[in-house]
């Protein structure tokens, strides 16, 4: 799945190239401008950003945390709460990452939102949004967006804006491939355990939505490989890498900070 708004070239990740066997058709900085210019779109497709700024800060802080253990940990990462009541989490290229208020809803602890973030940033380092994004919008498209010139003729406010439009279309409609969700899962599981969270926390977030999957799907699920899958591989990779290990599960704090908010009445 997917799927967040950022800084410009200068600001980029000091890996400009793509990783070791695995080729990118776009840079690390055009990544980021992509991000950063299509990143105000995809909110407003999901109702923009949720209006609780204490919500928005200690989902910041924990994407914060993680972010430190990536493996692109400069990367200008940006964390925000989606106003949407569907389930879903997403990541954009360059580094933003959302999460909907009705994900947060689902969630009952902060090893499970650190879990559902660190996921996302396993899309971003693997540059899985972008590669989605060439093959589903197309290159010139994402050029135009970029400002990029064709022949030497910068391409205008129609092109600029049908480029943004295809990018954001294919965003809200793209789903990851089972190898993509499987890869995200495993960097995922290594960030989490590294910013010091209890790794059985990703189990139980994924083992949380297939019982939500019951007759009415969570949107989590179009966008996401099920779970059954990804909760026997993330178990065979607990047991073999991090075998009785413990960590931060947060769950007094989760309650505290998130669920007792969305349940107060707004003014």
């Amino acid at each position: 799945m997917l799927l967040v708004a950022v800084l410009l070239a200068g600001c980029g990740p000091s890996v400009k190239g793509p990783e070791p066997g695995r080729p990118a058709a776009l840079t690390w900085d055009q990544e980021i401008e992509l991000g950063r210019k299509v990143g105000p779109d995809f909110e407003k497709h999901y109702g923009g950003q949720y209006a609780d700024l204490a919500v928005q800060a200690y989902v910041r802080s924990v994407g914060e945390r993680i972010s430190r253990s990536t493996s692109h940990a400069d990367l200008p990462y940006q964390f925000a709460v989606l106003a949407s009541d569907t389930v879903n989490s997403f990541s954009l290229p360059g580094g933003p990452v959302y999460v909907t208020r009705g994900l947060l809803a689902k969630v009952s602890s902060e090893g499970q939102l650190a879990a559902v973030l660190a996921h996302e940033m396993g899309h971003v380092n693997a540059r899985h949004a972008a590669r989605e994004l060439v093959r589903e919008a197309g290159m010139q498209a994402l050029l135009d967006v970029l400002g990029v010139s064709d022949g030497g003729v910068a391409p205008g406010a129609a092109r600029y804006a049908e480029g943004r439009a295809k990018a954001v279309g294919a965003l809200v409609s793209h789903h990851y491939t089972p190898d993509q969700e499987d890869e995200a899962d495993r960097l995922g599981l290594d960030y989490m355990v590294a910013a010091r969270y209890d790794p059985g926390q990703a189990m139980r977030v994924l083992q949380g939505f297939e019982a939500l999957n019951g007759s009415k799907p969570v949107e989590w699920l179009s966008t996401h490989r099920g779970p059954a899958n990804r909760i026997e591989g993330l178990q065979k990779i607990i047991q073999e890498k991090y075998p009785g290990r413990r960590g931060r599960t947060g769950e007094e704090e989760y309650k505290r900070e998130v669920v007792e908010r969305l349940a107060a009445p707004k003014p």
